[in-house]
């Protein structure tokens, strides 16, 4: 099987698995999440096509999430948006519910209802969350 990445490239699936090891790497050395976002943005572009990627990581001591979500053509950082609650986001939903999350936008799904018109701010159309 073969994937059209960024570029227009195909790629075979041993060649995503190896750049996918990567991007692995890429996550296990850098700290700053500046830093993470910029080399994230590079490895990933390499296996898949995207404009946007956005991480959420939970403080156990506070029980919050931090989001961080950068533009992937300019590498700006998106502030998250103060209007939508943690507990209507995605990641509190992966969170809460242990299973990955594929949304859409066209899906008007109502758990996700004040999160869809925030991505729809940026025209996202589609929304990818793993564990």
């Amino acid at each position: 099987m073969r994937t059209e990445v960024a570029d227009g490239s195909q790629l075979s699936a041993a060649t995503r698995y190896e750049l996918l090891v990567g991007v692995s790497n890429a996550i296990g050395t850098h700290r700053d999440p500046q830093e993470l976002f910029g080399v994230l943005v590079k490895e990933l572009h390499r296996v898949v096509r995207f404009d946007y990627i956005g991480v959420s990581i939970r403080d156990e001591k506070s029980n919050t999430f931090h989001r961080h979500s950068i533009d992937a053509e300019t590498e700006a950082a998106i502030p998250p948006d103060p209007e939508l609650a943690m507990e209507d986001s995605d990641a509190w939903w992966v969170y809460q519910n242990q299973e990955p999350l594929i949304t859409s936008l066209e899906a008007r799904d109502a758990r996700f209802s004040k999160l869809q018109e925030v991505l729809k701010k940026y025209g996202v159309r589609c929304c990818v969350l793993s564990l």
